[in-house]
């Protein structure tokens, strides 16, 4: 997503002048130093970023893929997916100690998150990635020092989320920000959601202050996208296989699942449940199996091998229900032809 091009121009400007970004690459891990004013006071952080956790992010972006999609024009539930992700909690938590030494409430630490993610100076993907449109893992805008609208809000999200502070994400036209819920809060503008004032925060470009508008988005329409942070797995592909038997005889079979954790986080407690059906006047259940499973780890692509007995009819259909400790439930329905099916 891109600002308007005037104001990219001031935000780069004043990024550049109000702020200091190095980074030194060592045998293992990126050495980030990064320095910035807040309410007038100079500020640095020093961070130590592990190589494998970077190409891990940059590598990975499937989960991208399957998260950041705006064809309809609306935002998927799971985008905040990859701004959580349990793999830099660690660095987050780092980031999060260091805006938060000593007793402040929560404004003050959103306004230390703010101040830091806005310094970061913005960039085009296409000047900086070499392609249209790259969103930035939290990690990889650090390590690179700069990103356009959605990647300084994903990283600015991921830091509210480890400070537990009450955020949503802003939707605009062919632009994003963040919108705050806290007490302290001296602005008159806010956006209302689900009975709770939420503070808009721009991200592109320093001093704007929590509640403040730049005047291209103050008669724009804001779509308000709650945090969701439940992991979820995404079924990529089913395979059924059957030994030949007499029409009334069970067949053994052999299911193979394709499962991919899209996260964020580990998913535990995974049954997957299957039913053969034979379709109808009258629905007919040829067998039901249910499997516990392993934990799945956050971005673990795993396949499942599993056996199992059943009557094989001609107008069989496959159903597979997938579940999970705080994971959402996933579905999967295969029409099989019983000749095809037989195949060891």
């Amino acid at each position: 997503m891109r600002v308007r091009l005037y104001l990219i121009l001031l935000l780069m400007f004043f990024s550049l002048m109000l702020s200091a970004h190095s980074v030194v690459e060592w045998d293992d891990y990126f050495e980030v130093e990064h320095s910035w004013k807040c309410n007038g006071k100079q500020c640095s952080i020093t961070l130590n970023i592990s190589k494998s956790l970077y190409d891990y992010y940059r590598n990975e972006r499937e989960h991208l893929v399957y998260h950041y999609q705006f064809e309809d024009g609306n935002v998927p539930p799971h985008f905040f997916g990859f701004m959580v992700s349990e793999h830099d909690r660690s660095l987050m938590r780092s980031i999060v100690n260091e805006f938060t030494k000593g007793a402040i409430s929560d404004i003050e630490k959103s306004k230390m998150a703010l101040a830091f993610v806005q310094s970061l100076p913005y960039a085009f993907d296409s000047e900086s990635k070499g392609v249209e449109e790259y969103v930035r893992y939290p990690v990889e805008t650090l390590v690179d020092g700069c990103g356009d609208c959605e990647d300084k809000v994903a990283l600015l999200a991921a830091i509210l989320y480890e400070m537990d502070v009450d955020f949503i994400l802003l939707v605009l036209p062919d632009h994003m920000a963040v919108g705050l819920h806290c007490d302290g809060v001296e602005a008159d503008r806010y956006l209302l959601f689900q009975g709770k004032k939420y503070y808009y925060l721009e991200t592109t470009m320093p001093n704007w202050k929590i509640g403040q508008i730049p005047e291209d988005y103050k008669s724009s329409a804001m779509e308000a996208v709650p945090v969701d942070d439940t992991p979820k797995i995404l079924i990529k592909g089913v395979q059924f296989e059957s030994q030949s038997a007499h029409a009334f005889e069970k067949a053994n079979c052999r299911l193979q699942i394709d499962m991919h954790n899209l996260g964020p986080g580990k998913v535990t407690q995974i049954k997957l449940h299957v039913r053969l059906i034979e379709k109808g006047k009258k629905q007919h259940v040829l067998t039901e199996e249910t499997y516990l499973l392993r934990d799945l780890q956050e971005g673990e692509l795993r396949t499942e091998l599993l056996s199992l007995k059943s009557l094989i009819k001609e107008n069989s259909v496959l159903e597979v229900e997938l579940t999970g400790a705080e994971t959402v439930t996933q579905y999967y329905e295969l029409g099989l032809n019983y000749r095809k099916t037989r195949r060891y």
